[in-house]
């Protein structure tokens, strides 16, 4: 029998087989990554901005607006992972598989973390490489751009986590993506209106994650302690 890494492994490959197969699943959601870098596109090719440090303003809002809207894309997955199990009703039929309920549990997990944080860091990653090729760099802007870049797997964390345990607990896909939902506009929103503490004050950063990665683990015991009680 398989050990309990590679048992998550397996199920974590087929969730995201699943994921590739309808891509359409998933437009929705890139659509406004897509036109954030459209957006960094036009003011460094097409119509630069009046200079250097005005135009690494607006990629700073941009790279930090990618950081929440990227790992958006952890809603429906998570939403899914186990809500839409037991609306086909084949949770019951996944859960008699010869795997450990742990591997099994966080196999699905797996199945949906990568996808959203892939997303956001090659949007970044573009952003980025735009302004490289048209020199747009100051000092202390490789610093924003690290600090924009360690948020997305945070928030993609922490909305797998959310999304997860309000998956376990909703009985219907459709619910359990509008509570995951609300949580991400609240996300959204606090980290917009605090965008310039994050980018100047390492205290305000390393605050939010650290609260961040907290609430996520937090979330992820508790959705773990109740998956059990599901079989």
């Amino acid at each position: 029998m398989q050990g309990p890494f590679m048992q998550t492994l397996k199920i974590a490959r087929h969730e995201w087989r699943l994921i590739f197969k309808e891509p359409r699943f998933l437009l929705p959601f890139l659509i406004t990554p897509v036109l954030l870098m459209g957006l960094q596109a036009f003011t460094v090719f097409f119509q630069p901005l009046g200079s250097v440090a005005e135009t690494l303003q607006l990629a700073r809002s941009l790279l930090l607006m990618l950081s929440v809207l990227a790992p958006s894309a952890a809603v429906p997955l998570g939403a899914d992972s186990f809500a839409g199990e037991k609306e086909r009703n084949t949770l019951e039929i996944l859960m008699c598989l010869p795997v450990e309920m742990g591997s099994l549990f966080w196999g699905k997990v797996l199945g949906i973390y990568p996808v959203p944080v892939l997303v956001g860091w090659l949007g970044q990653g573009a952003m980025t490489s735009m302004l490289l090729s048209k020199g747009y760099w100051m000092p202390g802007f490789g610093v924003d751009v690290a600090k924009a870049m360690l948020l997305t797997p945070v928030l993609g964390l922490f909305l797998c986590a959310v999304a997860t345990l309000l998956s376990l607990i909703s009985e219907s896909v459709r619910s359990a993506a509008q509570l995951t939902s609300l949580v991400m506009l609240g996300i959204f929103f606090s980290v917009t209106s605090f965008s310039t503490s994050f980018f100047h004050s390492d205290t305000v950063y390393l605050a939010f994650t650290g609260v961040l990665l907290t609430a996520s683990l937090g979330c992820f015991l508790a959705a773990r302690r109740r998956f059990p009680r599901l079989a």
